[in-house]
């Protein structure tokens, strides 16, 4: 009577053990097949065979080396974002990309963004204006940015900038329909437009050009671009995804540019030629010389990068040395570009001071070294007068400045780069200056030009230079300075990758002009650490490159031809009518 229950109980045990052995022996096939889709047993037995032989000395680093190829690329998971100061103690943004690497999130990278110019002086308003941009970027970046870019991988520059511009496009289009319609008010109450201004006859003006009464139309500078709060969060994203790229790729930053940039990838790369401002001054700086913005030293093509920088340091120092045994030793403070700023009326004062420093270290101008100009046209123009104020006082045509700046390079033949020499608008005075000087020495544009988005699909217009100047700021992104500098060589010039005014310690830059293999680097002076720590960089590059022997060199100075084609001639036995 008892042995029912038993029974009972033994079938359900052994029920219960057979459910248990086909889940267990589901459970196998499902991993063996899970291993088998991911050929992890494969995969296992190579890397234990290969590993038995090679013998390392670290086995699991070998192993975790190995299997780190076939990992899912890293992709963004969160921009967090932070403020800091530029080095003008202005606030600016500091950005992190977060990222998941191997199933675990972490930090890839930090950058901080330099901020626009400051060339004037800033009003009370404008630094809220700012400050309030600043804010609204910040925002953009822990926010739709982050949700623009999340699940993006590191390694996809492009993808991710575009993104990026997407969002930002948006923000854009609303404001330009705020402006249109703001204009169509202000229209409708003022309907009337202000007339070009037209430049007075001159009757036996001093020089050739005051040859009596004709007059020309002259063209206002365009007004100031007006842009939406937040967009230098576009600039942020693009930089802060490049720098994790490179942390996901395991390679130098410059040798991951080098990837990315358009065309075939370099075997070589070279470093650019430098151009170290060693004076600072202009319109807005003290004296009455306006034509001479910035002055700057260049070392001859050939010479390794750490011997170039060692004798612009030298010519820097005897410099200040000057300028101190004159005027005490607070002449030898720096701007926040770096250079020094003495107050100078006259034109020859900052080329003799680099020349007698020159000649005190027993180099030689045009051998040695070189010399370019930041003339900045557009800020010593007067359009009441129509006349570029050279110095206080002193005031030319266009038509005079071509003459100018021939005599310029004729008394100081180590001067062989001019940026900006002209405004934009002067089209007809800059072909000639083209065919007076261009032979000579490197034209180059950097105001003449918009900004670079703008300029990837104007170009260089009528206003063709030998060298174009492409920074990084607000709304330009990495794929567009890679763009840009493939248009502007493309055309058969030079780039010329320049830090804006209000930098930051940041190194990025050095790594960009190395993998984009630009010719110049304009990155301020040596009395600046933020400027400083980015040429320190290049040389530190040149060092790996050397290493590896993937150091290209440097060839000697040949100024593109950037002549206006000849009129066309007219066919044969077409009679003058």
């Amino acid at each position: 009577m008892t042995s029912a229950p038993t029974s009972r109980l033994g079938g359900a045990t052994t029920s219960s053990s057979a459910r248990e052995a086909r889940e267990l022996y589901e459970l196998k096939q499902q991993a063996v097949k899970f291993y088998q889709d991911n050929m992890v047993p494969q995969r296992m037995e190579q890397v234990l065979n290969d590993m038995f032989y090679e013998n390392p000395e670290d086995v699991y680093g070998h192993l975790a080396e190995y299997f780190q190829q076939f990992a899912k690329p890293p992709t963004v998971s969160q921009v967090t974002v932070g403020e800091v100061a530029d080095c003008r103690g202005q606030p600016t943004i500091q950005a992190e990309i977060h990222g998941v690497v191997n199933n675990v999130d972490k930090v890839l990278c930090t950058v901080t963004v330099p901020t626009s110019k400051w060339d004037a002086a800033v009003t009370e308003e404008e630094e809220t204006e700012m400050a309030e941009s600043l804010k609204v970027a910040m925002e953009y970046l822990a926010g739709p940015i982050t949700e623009a870019l999340s699940g993006t991988e590191v390694a996809n520059q492009r993808e991710g900038d575009q993104r990026v511009k997407n969002f930002i496009g948006k923000i854009l289009e609303d404001f330009e329909e705020e402006l249109k319609a703001k204009k169509a008010k202000e229209e409708e109450e003022s309907p009337r437009a202000p007339t070009p201004k037209v430049a007075p006859s001159e009757k036996g003006g001093k020089g050739k050009k005051g040859k009596g009464s004709a007059t020309s139309v002259i063209l206002p500078p365009q007004p100031e671009e007006e842009l939406p709060r937040g967009i230098q969060a576009m600039c942020a994203a693009s930089l802060a995804l490049l720098e994790a790229g490179a942390q996901a790729s395991r390679h130098p930053l410059y040798s991951h540019v080098a990837a990315l940039r358009p065309g075939e990838v370099p075997i070589k790369l070279r470093l650019p030629l430098p151009m170290v401002c060693v004076y600072h001054g202009g319109r807005a700086g003290p004296g009455k010389l306006n034509c001479i913005k910035e002055l700057l030293i260049m070392p001859k093509p050939g010479l390794p990068f750490r011997e170039a920088m060692k004798m612009l340091t030298n010519i820097h120092n005897q410099v200040g040395k000057a300028l101190a045994a004159k005027s005490g030793v607070t002449a030898r403070n720096t701007t926040d570009l770096g250079a020094y700023a003495p107050l100078y009326d006259k034109l020859e004062q900052p080329l003799d001071l680099v020349q007698e420093a020159l000649a005190a270290l027993e180099l030689q101008a045009g051998e040695d070294v070189h010399m370019a100009i930041n003339c900045a046209a557009h800020e010593m123009f007067e359009l009441e007068k129509g006349k570029y104020e050279v110095m206080t006082g002193t005031q030319k045509t266009p038509d005079d400045m071509v003459d100018f700046y021939n005599d310029i390079l004729t008394r100081y033949p180590g001067v062989i780069a001019l940026i900006d020499p002209l405004r934009k608008q002067d089209k007809t005075a800059w072909v000639k200056l083209t065919q007076a000087v261009s032979e000579k020495c490197y034209l180059m544009g950097d105001e003449v030009y918009p900004r670079t988005e703008k300029f990837l699909v104007q170009g260089m217009e009528e206003a063709r230079s030998s060298a174009a100047v492409v920074s990084l700021h607000s709304l330009t992104t990495v794929s567009d300075v890679m763009d840009a500098a493939k248009l502007v060589e493309d055309g058969g010039s030079e780039v010329v990758l320049a830090a804006c005014q209000g930098d930051t310690a940041d190194t990025t830059l050095a790594d960009l002009a190395v993998g984009l293999g630009v010719k110049f680097a304009k990155f301020g002076g040596l009395g600046r650490g933020e400027r400083v720590a980015k040429y320190n960089r290049l040389a530190q590059i040149e060092a790996q490159l050397a290493d590896q022997d993937k150091l290209a060199p440097h060839e000697e100075h040949t100024f593109p031809n950037i002549l206006p084609p000849p009129p066309p001639e007219e066919p044969e036995g077409e009679a003058a009518t």
